[in-house]
């Protein structure tokens, strides 16, 4: 089959419905305004394909190379992390050297050892997000090849639809890539920031939320990720389950909004149904 997992046909669809609605508004919208609603109502969607990126490039959506290709340049347009920047920065960079933060390529730590806020770990991992993976690719030169082209194909995508209508390209397109690409390092700060452990079961936070992990396609069970990043995502519950006792229980945290509160009116459209 083309598509490895039958499972990822749902991701997949979505993406490509979502590159089709962006193309429809940008050819043929009357006016600026649809763009700037589309935009931002679709930032909450291409939020859930970054993660849906990230999850594909641990274990890719097709057994081609060129649908894989193909998919990252799309996901690349949605979110501003394009194809090998998540295998560079994350695969071969954070994975390996999450458990010391001389060395993370998403340390949240300063070279001092202070604890960088929330912000401050946001603009500087962000900025820093590309010239890192080419600094990684030094050591994998396949790879730094693949995103220097990556890189290359995106830019001139762009650019060519800034030829056609440069303002709505850059609604649609590009303000969303920069929004998404310093919103996913954002939301990182949450995985492991404050755990300066050795002990990779007490390195990450973990979040069991239904919704949350609907959505994200199970990034919140990241203790089991980070100890098999290999395995396909919808896996991940069942190893999360074989070693949960050796989470402590305060790295368990709550998924916040909107999936708590998703979370809540399932519980209590549950209770009235039940006659609870």
């Amino acid at each position: 089959m083309l598509v490895r997992k039958k499972i990822d046909c749902y991701p997949i669809a979505t993406i490509l419905l979502v590159l089709g609605i962006d193309l429809v508004i940008f050819l043929f919208s009357p006016s600026v305004l649809l763009p700037i609603i589309w935009m931002l109502l679709s930032l909450n969607i291409k939020g859930w394909i970054c993660s849906w990126n990230h999850n594909h490039q641990h274990y890719k959506f097709f057994s081609v190379n060129w649908a894989n290709r193909l998919i990252e340049l799309i996901m690349g347009l949605h979110t501003g992390i394009v194809g090998e920047a998540w295998v560079l920065h994350h695969t071969l960079g954070h994975h390996l050297n999450y458990l010391d933060q001389s060395r993370d390529e998403s340390a949240w730590k300063t070279p001092q050892g202070r604890l960088m806020s929330r912000l401050e770990y946001t603009f500087k991992v962000g900025f820093l997000a590309y010239p890192t993976a080419l600094k990684v690719g030094e050591k994998h030169h396949q790879s730094c090849n693949k995103l220097i082209q990556n890189m290359l194909l995106t830019a001139l995508i762009l650019s060519l639809l800034s030829s056609i209508n440069w303002i709505n390209t850059l609604i649609i397109f590009i303000i969303p890539m920069v929004i998404l690409l310093f919103m996913v390092v954002y939301v990182t700060y949450d995985h492991h920031a404050g755990l300066d452990q050795q002990d990779p079961y007490k390195a990450t936070y973990n979040i069991t939320d239904r919704w949350y992990n609907f959505f994200t396609c199970n990034l919140g069970y990241h203790t089991a990720h980070h100890l098999q990043c290999g395995r396909h995502w919808s896996e991940l519950p069942q190893l999360h389950e074989e070693i949960k006792d050796k989470i402590p229980p305060h790295l368990y945290r709550e998924a916040g909004f909107p999936f708590s509160l998703m979370t809540k009116v399932e519980q209590k459209l549950t209770q009235i149904l039940t006659g609870a």
